[in-house]
């Protein structure tokens, strides 16, 4: 059993570490990332981490004319190599409930299930108003209620050789069935919004407003799915939408048991980052 996790990512420097470090300790066997033209330290903090082999891959996406999201994923279907594979954004992180990380999870399933739907638990800015070089998963601990209809939402991990078309959250499949994280089947109102949330086995926690001053630089970024000429890019970000998506309803501390492990993981892949410029000085 094997997985990887890919994603595509614009301008998220501050959070990539804390990210890569997160989903290594889960255990993803292979981590890749597409880079859409970045004018931060993006494109040299992915380099970096390729180096150490945090990360298995770093490819420069310079696609604007259509979708670079969809685009990536298209390209990157054809080139993956694990028998699972999972599509996620920088402010999404997989949380699993039970221990044994990532292929353990997948393990747990029949040999017909092609897809896993996980529902995403919305994460608000806590009454946060700047950027904290803190980790995110410290930093922002309230979330939506589960009755929120923003957390049928779902991101999923699926059998690359089953899919017949790629979508952002869930693909549609020539073969096997779709469940949700709790083995339920995964019945979808539109396509990647599911019937129900269960976040008893896994979840995904989006963290997508943080604080203003971060969601300022989401709404500079905008969106990854559409083309850069397409009008409605950089429309969606208004201060009405994250006010939409600032709900903190809820205390949220599913991390709380990972976090102690999550500290030392990050401080090793920043020394190890650090570790070269000491070296040539």
């Amino acid at each position: 059993m094997s997985a990887t996790l890919c994603a595509i990512v614009k301008n998220e420097a501050p959070y990539l570490v804390e990210w890569v470090a997160w989903h290594r300790m889960i255990g993803f066997d292979r981590i890749v990332v597409y880079d859409n033209e970045s004018t931060d330290e993006t494109s040299d903090l992915l380099k970096s981490l390729r180096a150490i082999g945090a990360i298995d891959a770093h490819v420069p996406w310079p696609v604007s004319e259509i979708s670079p999201q969809l685009s990536a994923y298209h390209h990157f279907v054809r080139e993956c190599r694990t028998d699972w594979l999972m599509f996620l954004d920088a402010d999404e992180f997989f949380v699993l409930k039970r221990g044994g990380g990532v292929n353990a999870f997948l393990a747990s399933f029949p040999s017909d299930v092609a897809c896993i739907g996980v529902n995403w638990r919305l994460f608000g800015s806590s009454g946060a108003t700047e950027f904290s070089p803190r980790p995110v998963m410290e930093r922002f601990r309230r979330a939506a209620e589960a009755a929120s209809p923003i957390n049928r939402h779902v991101k999923s991990l699926f059998r690359p050789e089953c899919v017949d078309q790629i979508h952002m959250h869930a693909p549609s499949l020539a073969s096997g069935r779709a469940v949700l994280a709790n083995g339920a089947p995964l019945e979808m109102e539109p396509h990647g919004v599911a019937t129900e949330v269960d976040w008893s086995v896994a979840q995904i926690n989006h963290y997508f407003c943080k604080s203003r001053e971060e969601y300022a630089i989401k709404r500079a970024r905008g969106r990854a799915s559409l083309a850069s000429d397409d009008p409605g890019k950089f429309a969606k970000y208004t201060d009405g939408v994250f006010d939409f998506h600032d709900l903190n309803d809820e205390l949220d501390d599913s991390v709380a048991p990972w976090l102690p492990d999550l500290g030392p993981m990050i401080a090793d892949l920043r020394r190890r980052l650090s570790a070269p410029a000491q070296q040539s000085q």
